[in-house]
């Protein structure tokens, strides 16, 4: 069986994680093994792979060949036995000793550039008036699940529903195959642009596009 397509690498689903705080299980896994991480505002509780655990497995994780991920949210480990900031585990991950000149050079594999936005979009939820949801990147996906860019609680919305695009042409919306579909001011799209004013509705969830010059 070959491994689904990801929107994100193993090690940018965990430094999500620890972003957004997530509460659940990671399950990393390829065709001869898997290994649980389970974690909880931010910090890595549980990790296991075979009799491997605590670092050891989040080592092997991050490092399996061919692998890929699954979320399960709020998935509790039998016994919470350990306690690993993620931040502070990719900050030192991120570093290696270069051993021919002894010295440490930081490799910004988790550190993506990003073009200057001229506009500040964000978006106004109808439920929820006076709350904004701002886009603070090029490329940022939209979901209910926790490593999301823009994360919306609604059962309406898919675990990972759209993918909103800044682009010389303005904010383009690319539906990701979401279960409920993907809509502006009523009509379904697959791609299509928003601009200023418009509805872009997830399922029955309606958002309203705002901008502001940066």
């Amino acid at each position: 069986m070959s491994a689904p397509q990801l929107l994100f690498s193993v090690e940018e689903a965990f430094m999500r994680l620890g972003q957004a705080k997530g509460h659940g299980c990671l399950l990393v896994f390829n065709t001869q093994e898997a290994v649980h991480i389970f974690v909880r505002d931010g910090s890595v509780i549980s990790a296991t792979v075979g009799e491997r655990t605590g670092e050891e497995a989040l080592d092997r994780a991050l490092s399996m060949p061919e692998s890929a991920y699954r979320w399960i949210p709020d998935a509790e480990p039998t016994k919470a036995s350990i306690k690993i900031n993620i931040q502070e585990y990719i900050s030192q991950r991120t570093k290696t000793t270069e051993a021919r000149f002894g010295k440490t050079i930081k490799i910004d594999v988790y550190e993506k550039r990003e073009k200057k936005l001229d506009f500040q979009y964000y978006f106004v939820p109808e439920e929820t008036p006076t709350s904004k949801l701002r886009v603070r990147k090029v490329a940022n996906v939209v979901g209910r699940e926790a490593t999301c860019d823009l994360y919306i609680e609604s059962f309406q919305v898919s675990r990972r529903h759209c993918l909103l695009e800044v682009t010389d042409r303005g904010l383009l919306v690319k539906d990701l195959e979401s279960t409920n579909g993907t809509f502006i001011n009523g009509a379904p799209i697959k791609d299509g642009y928003i601009k200023e004013g418009d509805r872009l509705s997830l399922g029955t969830y309606i958002l309203t596009l705002r901008r502001e010059k940066v």
